[in-house]
């Protein structure tokens, strides 16, 4: 019986610069033959192949750390997210934040939801760290009079919801299961980090949230050579000097 997803049986991750810093090629090996592979940036789902045969992605630019993960999956569902199924220690690095927020039938559609951030320094900066269209129009919403009217459990209208274990458990009116907007942002300065939500209404009304903290430790930049600089022969003693690369993937 052929696995659904799996992190086995693929080596050989590569990442190899684009020309005109358009991003980067990565590259891999795979033994799960007929399935297909996803590529997941950060714990995150990013992109999937289109065919078994596929053994490579493109990621753009970024001048954050960033963690890739590739997986293989059933062709029916390779666009599935199991960033739950990743090894525990790559569902969510040491250097970024993610925050669920509830889509509530109270905010109308074109609220967005802001993601603040002060970039370890202790003060927020209003340019946001992410952002989101709360009810984008692909949302089908299930507020009163919104849809049809009774046939939702309960005889709420919400006959389009996202259905028991679909959502945030219970956080929906009624009592019913509810959908998330994920916001993700990666924090590449070390330290403890203040974190803000704002819900920027289509009036030019905002409402926030409490400050939260995070204490962000992102990885060493990889190295752009390594090269012996002395060696001690009476302590067998030889030292290395790296020179970090801020060009990495």
């Amino acid at each position: 019986m052929m696995a659904t997803f799996t992190t086995d049986n693929i080596d050989g991750l590569q990442a190899r610069p684009l020309d005109d810093l358009r991003g980067w090629e990565i590259s891999f090996r795979s033994r799960n033959a007929g399935m297909h592979h996803q590529l997941y940036v950060n714990g995150l789902l990013a992109d999937w192949t289109d065919s078994p045969e596929r053994r490579s992605f493109v990621v753009g630019p970024d001048e954050t750390p960033r963690e890739l993960v590739v997986a293989a999956a059933d062709a029916a569902r390779r666009s599935d997210d199991f960033s739950h199924l990743l090894p525990p220690d790559r569902r969510r690095p040491a250097w970024t934040y993610r925050v669920a927020v509830v889509r509530d039938i109270r905010h109308r559609r074109g609220c967005r939801v802001l993601l603040l951030g002060d970039h370890a320094t202790g003060r927020l900066d209003p340019r946001g760290l992410a952002s989101c269209e709360l009810w984008p129009d692909w949302a089908p919403r299930w507020a009163f009079g919104e849809d049809a009217f009774g046939r939702g459990g309960f005889g709420h209208d919400g006959s389009q919801a996202p259905g028991l274990g679909k959502g945030a458990f219970g956080a929906g009116s009624f009592g019913m299961d509810t959908d998330c907007a994920v916001l993700a942002a990666s924090l590449p300065e070390e330290g403890r980090h203040q974190l803000l939500l704002r819900a920027l209404m289509p009036d030019g009304q905002h409402a926030e949230g409490d400050v939260r903290t995070f204490d962000s430790t992102p990885p060493p930049p990889p190295a752009r050579s390594l090269a012996a600089v002395a060696y001690d022969s009476d302590t067998s003693t030889l030292t290395l000097e790296l020179s970090p690369d801020d060009e990495g993937p």
